[in-house]
């Protein structure tokens, strides 16, 4: 940088004798207004490293936008701007090694540059560019996070010559920053949103990689640390949020629904899944006919005669002993008038047909009670809750379901059963099988394949509600980028049901959502300081992928063609690290009344394609 500005101090002269019969345009020399760039610091994590096409390598390294920012601030205090700089390669990185951008999905070969023999060299010395790929929030304060290249490889890079166990937090002390820019936080929600949330919110045991850092007992206590590191000697700032990342292109190039059929393949699909699902239903609701056959004739004559007597027999006894009592009579005397009269009652005529009248409104509701389904039987309820403690104790009645529905499974599928009996077995399967499946459709569980578009199929957890254990995806949700590389939507592949790392559903989106702008509040709370700006980087990215054009150049959030996102598909491109560093310039000039010059972004590239 220096030698370019010596070189301009002899081409000038030439300049001004060129243009003198020009008009004269009269461009204010750049400011710092209130902030001192001589000794600008970059915390950050990968974005700020300038990782792209998944890896960091010396020319991606060359336009991060920290070191963008740092050549304009050149203009006004000439500084040096050290970056761990990585040789070559660096840690690898991928390139189109063919591409089909005609179909639904693109079709893509990557090729893999090989990383730099000596990419894992640490370095001596202190730094400007503090980006480390891969580090969280949560992980800042870790003594031994830079302890060996198996923890975090870019870390232990900056550590020559210091403590293996020294935490990031403590190298952002040592570095006593007067101007600062902090994007850190992105990791504590990519991390689970990458691998489809398949580790769940509280992620790998031990690590919590693949999860979600806790707002409230991690990433704020780190965070606010972080700042008053940053702000110790009274520095200013920029502090930037995080983005939705769920608009980039990793989780946006393909839709849930681009499984794009003809109507023979629909055809197909629709074969294979029914071939399979129809007989799993079918085997499910015949242990289910069976079973509730066993239990309800088991119920009915064994356990349902004797609970409708005693159930009349304690209403004749009630109403005998509130009689007597109110006649005058004592408690005992009243138990034995009671006890006698409904003797007498059960053995009668009026008596034995409220008994039998009982057992039929019993048995009528029966197989609907087993079911869990209630209909009109509300005055019976207190009748069935003593069935139902019987089914549930009984040890007898269990055994002899339990082997009543072994014998009857047995007898059925060996054509053992008389005529009658194994038709109307057959009948109530096959009605019961008809109703799931066409439960299991309207609910979206069954798979349904049409020509044009459909959802792709995913494993869900099994439960009562969903006991296939896949569904359609729906709108709302994503299909990660990794569904495409390894080869899941490659021909009929893409049919098969997806597993949960690549995919996203909805509660994981609204996880995802929901933990960002509780991180984003936390970063939000410091634009209060006089010292420190908040950037909303989420506003460049909705821009982008809305489309825009800028110093002659169009750039949109497409994969591969859009201009602003790496091979990777959440990293940028130089291009995109350029407008990157714009925003921030712009943010810088409007809250402490500098004047720093854009960068152009025509300067900078976008993928390198075939």
């Amino acid at each position: 940088m220096k030698t370019w500005i010596k070189n301009l101090l002899y081409i000038l002269p030439a300049l001004v004798l060129f243009s003198a019969c020009n008009p004269e345009i009269d461009v204010p020399a750049p400011v710092a207004g209130s902030a001192d760039f001589s000794n600008y610091i970059a915390v950050g994590n990968s974005l700020t490293a300038g990782y792209s096409d998944g890896g960091l390598y010396a020319d991606g390294q060359m336009q991060s936008y920290p070191y963008l920012i740092a050549q304009q601030m050149n203009e006004i205090t000439m500084s040096e701007f050290r970056q761990p700089d990585i040789p070559g390669n660096g840690s690898g990185y991928l390139y189109v090694s063919a591409l089909d951008l005609t179909g639904a999905v693109p079709d893509v070969t990557f090729g893999q540059y090989q990383a730099d023999q000596n990419w894992l060299d640490q370095l001596d010395g202190s730094f400007n560019n503090l980006g480390v790929p891969g580090i969280r929030v949560k992980d800042i304060t870790f003594h031994g996070y830079g302890s060996s290249p198996q923890v975090n490889p870019y870390f232990y890079r900056m550590l020559g010559g210091k403590s293996s166990i020294m935490s990031y937090l403590e190298l952002v002390q040592e570095s006593q920053p007067t101007f600062f820019t902090s994007w850190l936080g992105n990791n504590d929600v990519l991390g689970y949103a990458s691998t489809g949330g398949a580790a769940g919110i509280a992620g790998a045991p031990g690590t919590g990689l693949g999860g979600l850092t806790d707002p409230d007992t991690e990433f704020k206590p780190s965070y606010d640390a972080l700042v008053g590191a940053l702000t110790a000697n009274n520095a200013k700032g920029v502090v930037i949020t995080i983005p939705d990342i769920t608009l980039a292109p990793f989780f946006t190039t393909v839709s849930w629904n681009d499984a794009v059929l003809d109507a023979s393949t629909a055809g197909l699909a629709n074969q294979f899944y029914a071939a399979g699902i129809d007989t799993a239903v079918e085997a499910k609701v015949q242990d289910a006919v069976i079973q509730l056959t066993v239990t309800q004739t088991a119920v009915s004559q064994s356990v349902i005669p004797s609970v409708a007597q005693g159930t009349v027999y304690q209403q004749a006894y009630q109403a005998a002993y509130q009689q007597a009592i109110a006649a005058g009579a004592t408690p005992v005397d009243a138990a034995n008038i009671a006890t006698a009269t409904a003797d007498a009652y059960v053995a009668s005529p009026e008596g034995i047909a409220a008994i039998t009248g009982l057992e039929a409104g019993l048995n009528a509701e029966l197989q609907n009670h087993l079911r869990g389904i209630h209909t009109n039987h509300s005055a019976l309820e207190p009748v069935y809750a003593v069935i139902d403690n019987e089914l549930a104790t009984n040890v007898a009645l269990q055994t002899g379901i339990a082997q009543g529905i072994n014998d009857l499974t047995l007898a059925y599928e060996n054509d053992l059963l008389p005529a009658e009996q194994k038709a109307a077995l057959d009948a109530a399967i096959s009605q019961g099988t008809q109703q799931q499946i066409v439960a299991l459709k309207a609910a979206g569980i069954y798979p349904v394949f049409k020509e044009g578009p459909n959802g792709f199929v995913i494993y869900v957890p099994v439960t009562a509600s969903n006991p296939l254990g896949i569904r359609q995806m729906v709108a709302g949700e994503y299909v990660l980028l990794t569904a495409l590389l390894d080869g899941e939507l490659d021909g009929l592949a893409a049919l098969q049901p997806k597993a949960d790392k690549y995919i996203l559903t909805t509660d994981e989106v609204q996880n995802i959502q929901e933990y960002t702008e509780d991180f984003n509040n936390i970063i939000r709370s410091y634009a209060s300081s006089p010292n420190i700006a908040v950037f909303e980087s989420n506003d460049v990215l909705e821009d982008v992928n809305k489309g825009i054009f800028i110093d002659g150049v169009a750039l949109n959030g497409d994969f591969l063609t859009g201009g602003a996102f790496s091979l990777d598909g959440v990293h940028l491109t130089p291009r995109g690290y350029s407008l990157v560093a714009n925003s921030i310039i712009k943010t810088i000039n409007d809250n402490f009344n500098a004047t720093l010059s854009p960068v152009n972004i025509n300067n900078y590239r976008a993928v390198v394609l075939p």
